[in-house]
């Protein structure tokens, strides 16, 4: 057993004790219960020290003069599935009494109790900071604005001619006789005497090796166009 000498009442303390165990054995130690005499502070630290094993109790120290204090026996569990309860172990503590000595007790004047112990300064430099970096930000975008200029206009949106006479006779003149085919076949959609022009042209689409004069395609589909405007 181990402890810290010269204990006072409310002093925290380390008790140690170390047990002989069998090589590959699990000990279990088991926890203080709470009395007048000491009260267990967290978890009891177990380590491994060569063939014994290391149990540290961290506890507070309550009552004053000579006094033992009894450490629950470890649980060894054994390789062999064995398992033991160890008996438990005494040590004696020495603690002196923080009153002043010659004096009972009862005739100790209490004394008055402490103020509270402020836990921080109340301050304003977190919102100074947090202000002069939400200006510092309003500040750059205002300056990234001022640096774009203002918006531009939108753009206005491209809009296709009108498809005439003109444009498709300059087609076929250019020698883009199919151009002129492929737009007067949608400009003649739904025109009755144009049937069968679009079948010439349905076939012309689906069959283009087969000699179709293009040119004159073209320039009968403008007669039909100039006579469904007119």
């Amino acid at each position: 057993m181990r402890q810290q000498p010269r204990l006072t009442v409310g002093d925290t303390t380390t008790i140690v004790h170390r047990v002989r165990v069998p090589a590959g054995a699990l000990v279990q130690p088991r926890g203080l219960a709470d009395t007048t005499l000491a009260t267990l502070l967290g978890p009891v630290n177990v380590t491994r020290e060569g063939d014994s094993v290391r149990i540290a109790y961290t506890v507070t120290i309550w009552a004053p003069g000579q006094n033992s204090l009894v450490l629950p026996g470890a649980v060894v569990a054994r390789l062999d599935g064995r398992i033991d309860t160890l008996p438990d172990a005494r040590v004696v503590l020495n603690v002196a009494s923080v009153l002043p000595t010659g004096t009972p007790a009862s005739q100790v004047p209490a004394k008055q109790a402490r103020p509270w112990v402020a836990r921080a300064d109340r301050t304003w430099l977190p919102w100074g900071v947090a202000g002069a970096i939400v200006a510092l930000v309003a500040l750059a975008v205002w300056w990234q604005w001022r640096r774009r200029g203002p918006a531009p206009p939108p753009r206005a949106r491209a809009t296709i001619p009108p498809l005439d006479a003109a444009r498709i006779a300059a087609w076929i003149a250019a020698g883009e006789a199919h151009l002129a085919v492929m737009h007067l076949d949608a400009a003649l959609h739904g025109v009755a005497r144009a049937s069968a022009w679009h079948e010439r042209v349905e076939a012309l689409r689906f069959a283009p090796t087969e000699g179709h004069d293009l040119d004159a395609l073209a320039r009968e589909g403008l007669a039909l166009f100039e006579e469904s405007a007119s």
